[in-house]
């Protein structure tokens, strides 16, 4: 069921929180739920602009959404506590501090990508999905909408990535470019924003406007499926295995072994077979969303 679900836990805990909303609504009397003020101050905020609201409104919510989680898994690996959380580490012993230079070159390389290429990337993605015109960004899609359109999205992004990142491990191509974030065998958070500038154009950008292109989502729902990739992203190269969340497993292995899970959600390697190598590990009965405090490495230990 991984290959399918993936990523639901983001959207179990989005719909949850929409779900508080709802019931916080009911019992204060409300005339509108959480969300809808919060779009409606942001329409204020953008000046009802299109382009303000897809290309500064993503930059601002997967800021304020991601860096947070970022730097908690950050504070995990620098102050190795609270100590409950080591027995979730994937790979123990690993990064234990992370290296401070090498953190120093991701950040650098982050600012860059940032600045200089993912914005860039971005305003073609919004005159590409304007051409297609947006819904009315004055009426919210309603919550089945946005949940099925961001599952879609993630699968379109899944075949997307698989056959991009495929290319990059070619060896015309990994050399130059991808061998940079695969420096990082037992990845941490911040190996999330650590590509090459090309990486991050064709693999870390472009495709996540598949979904939204096809699908002619709405700007609001192009925000929670951002934010969810950024938490999405971050996760899986965290090294952390924590309950009720996204399992890293499966890409945490790709670091690890490089020739297979090339995919995001596991549909595409099962589809060309690319991850037979993985389905023979202990990994793979390891991916899956911890529903209790036992760490994988409880349920799961190492053979001896």
């Amino acid at each position: 069921m991984q290959i399918i679900f993936r990523t639901a836990p983001n959207y179990f805990w989005f719909f949850i929180i929409w779900c508080i909303s709802k019931i916080t609504q009911y019992i204060l009397k409300q005339e509108k739920t959480v969300w809808e003020v919060i779009w409606e101050r942001s329409l204020i905020y953008f000046d009802n602009d299109e382009y303000n609201l897809f290309i500064n409104g993503i930059f601002l919510t997967t800021s304020i959404g991601g860096l947070w989680l970022l730097a908690l898994y950050t504070f995990f690996d620098f102050t190795q506590k609270p100590k409950f959380i080591r027995k979730y580490k994937v790979n123990p012993n690993t990064h234990e501090p992370p290296d401070l230079k090498g953190m120093m070159k991701i950040l650098i390389l982050a600012a860059f990508n940032a600045t200089f290429i993912t914005k860039p990337t971005f305003i073609l993605i919004f005159y590409v999905l304007k051409w297609r015109e947006f819904p009315d960004i004055q009426v919210l899609p309603n919550i089945q909408t946005v949940l099925i359109s961001c599952f879609i999205s993630d699968h379109l992004y899944d075949a997307v990535v698989y056959c991009v990142h495929r290319t990059l491990h070619h060896r015309f191509f990994y050399k130059s470019i991808h061998k940079l974030h695969h420096e990082y065998k037992s990845p941490i958070a911040f190996a999330a924003l650590y590509s090459h500038p090309v990486e991050q154009v064709f693999q870390n950008s472009l495709p996540l406007c598949a979904g939204l292109f096809v699908l002619r989502c709405h700007i609001a729902t192009a925000w929670i499926y951002m934010i969810s990739s950024m938490f999405s992203s971050t996760i899986t190269h965290s090294g952390y295995h924590l309950p009720f969340l996204n399992s890293p497993q499966w890409h945490d292995y790709h670091h690890m072994k490089f020739d297979c899970n090339y995919s995001t959600i596991g549909l595409m390697d099962r589809i060309f077979g690319t991850d037979k190598m993985y389905r023979n590990s202990v990994c793979e009965k390891r991916d899956e969303l911890l529903i209790s405090f036992k760490s994988t490495r409880e349920l799961y230990p190492d053979k001896n």
